[in-house]
């Protein structure tokens, strides 16, 4: 939900592509602590302090594999790194 928090300002036009993506996609799930501990140890590797960002790889990792579409690839590709199974696409 982090993302969605990060993503929309409201109900109106501007959050419609998201709305349409939410529905059309299967029902979130709660953040683990496994998953947290996974987006820590990205960012300490990337040296990097994006928490939402590692927090999207982290679970994109653990639903592997999956692809994330971002209009910021670049940090979101080093947090990826070399693991595989997760591909990051530019929107």
């Amino acid at each position: 939900m982090v993302v969605v928090a990060e993503t929309v300002r409201g109900n109106g036009p501007r959050d419609a592509p998201v709305n349409l993506v939410l529905a059309q996609t299967s029902p979130q799930h709660p953040l683990t602590e496994a998953v947290a501990r996974t987006a820590g140890q990205l960012l300490g590797v990337a040296r990097s302090s994006s928490t939402i960002d590692a927090l999207v790889v982290a679970e994109a990792l653990d639903c592997a594999p999956a692809m994330i579409w971002t209009s910021d690839p670049s940090d979101l590709r080093q947090l990826v790194g070399s693991h595989r199974g997760v591909t990051v696409e530019s929107i």
